[in-house]
């Protein structure tokens, strides 16, 4: 019930029963019902004091210490179940996550990546996800790493593809052959050093 219609409540209690007194409250009346409506009356007015003492006075717990209304999610349990699910290895695919957003659903990188496995749009949209879904974007994330994998034969080449882009990669490959990894931009190169530790 909320605290607007408590209160409306509580008003309407003390007109009916001020109302009552004022009706009973003739000579002609007897004693009995005149003491009640005033009791009533009485009544009422007690118990808006004591609801105004209760709600404005006493100190409440603070929202945080409530338990919270939706029960929050494990996405690295979600992150393990999309891999393994994709056929990739589950704690390559959480250091991964870990490394693009923390796991956070609603990162957003200075790039433009969004969400939690930090999908630019262009490629969300090209994947059919929205990438402010974390269940979604995990999904799709260890699906994209698993094809990446299979196209280019390594998680290093499949994160580079990742992290960098398909194309970043194919240039590091052909620039540089054997050696692919040091023409990738320093950034990819700590990401897959990190992920693949």
């Amino acid at each position: 019930m909320s605290p607007l219609f408590e209160w409306a409540l509580y008003w309407a209690v003390v007109i009916v029963a001020g109302l009552a007194v004022l009706v009973t409250n003739r000579p002609y009346n007897p004693r009995i019902c005149r003491i009640l409506a005033r009791n009533v009356f009485l009544v009422s007015v007690v118990l808006i004091v004591w609801h105004f003492v209760a709600v404005s006075l006493v100190p409440r717990t603070p929202a945080e210490a409530k338990a919270p209304a939706v029960e929050a999610v494990n996405y690295v349990s979600i992150a393990r179940q999309d891999a393994v699910a994709a056929g990739i290895n589950p704690d390559l695919f959480v250091r991964q996550i870990q490394q693009e957003s923390g796991f956070n659903p609603d990162a957003v990188s200075p790039a433009g990546a969004v969400g939690i496995a930090q999908f630019m749009p262009a490629t969300a949209a090209g994947l059919g996800v929205d990438p402010r879904d974390p269940v979604q974007s995990l999904r799709a994330a260890a699906h994209l790493m698993s094809s990446y994998i299979r196209q280019y034969g390594s998680e290093s080449a499949a994160l580079a593809a990742y992290n960098a882009g398909p194309q970043a990669l194919r240039n590091a490959v052909s620039r540089c052959g054997d050696t692919w990894r040091s023409c990738l931009p320093e950034e990819t190169q700590q990401y897959i050093a990190v992920i693949t530790r």
